[in-house]
């Protein structure tokens, strides 16, 4: 639940924008799914995905992988980009993808408790314990082992560890290349109120977007030369908010 919670098709492979549809038809179905209370306040916003000249070819590569999937994702030049935000600044912009439909953020708080509360009525156990091994017989998973020394047997185990993923394969002898980056994700308020916009990204890779009366912003970390960095470490990195994302934003 400290994700952005934010749902997008503009990806470059079509894995990826599958998996989005996907997800994107569950939440049209939520209270088919999970009753006529269910609601996990899906704003669908879009994604405005800003380029310059350099970053223009990519851009527009992403762009036909996305169509191809039936993604409706609309690249506009500068000038058009204008005429649909007039809040929004150009200077260095060559052109932008923008979602009209299928994008958007929700509250992924709201989300985790419709799961939780209807796993509660089917056959299923809540196991709180970490996994301190995983056996394998061949090719198969056969169970793990917690750190209480219980040991749990097991047709299918789950990697669904996030940035730990690479150490919970390593149990199974299995190299995944994932491993931990710091992110920092900074809300703040302004004076300025655009109920259009969209998560903006930046060609700087910083991106705002609103979050009911204030802003989340982040993507300030320059991934060059990055190592993993340490999973338990939460202290947000508070100069990138003046120093790096507000000139940004403000320009922007």
């Amino acid at each position: 639940t400290l994700s952005c919670a934010s749902i997008r098709q503009q990806f470059s492979i079509p894995e990826n924008i599958r998996l989005s549809q996907f997800t994107l038809k569950l939440f049209r179905r939520l209270k088919e799914e999970f009753g006529a209370d269910a609601d996990i306040g899906f704003r669908e916003g879009g994604y405005l995905i800003l380029a310059g000249e350099n970053g223009l070819p990519i851009l527009q590569a992403n762009h036909e992988a996305q169509m191809a999937e039936g993604a409706d994702i609309v690249l506009e030049d500068a000038e058009a980009l204008v005429r649909r935000f007039p809040w929004l600044s150009a200077e260095g912009i060559t052109a932008g993808a923008y979602g009209r439909s299928g994008e958007g953020w929700f509250d992924a708080h709201a989300m985790l408790m419709l799961f939780r509360k209807a796993l509660r009525t089917k056959d299923i156990d809540f196991i709180t314990a970490s996994v301190t091994g995983i056996e394998r017989q061949g090719g198969r998973v056969t169970g793990v082992t917690l750190e209480n020394g219980e040991r749990l047997e097991a047709g299918i185990v789950v990697n669904a560890a996030g940035p730990n993923a690479g150490k919970v394969a390593a149990m199974a002898g299995l190299a995944l290349p994932v491993e931990p980056r710091k992110r920092n994700v900074f809300v703040f308020e302004a004076r300025e109120k655009y109920d259009d916009m969209p998560l903006l990204v930046d060609p700087s890779g910083i991106y705002v977007r609103p979050e009911g009366s204030v802003y989340i912003t982040g993507g300030a970390e320059p991934e060059e030369g990055e190592g993993p960095a340490d999973p338990t470490d939460f202290e947000p990195d508070w100069p990138l908010f003046e120093e790096v994302i507000w000139p940004v934003l403000a320009t922007r």
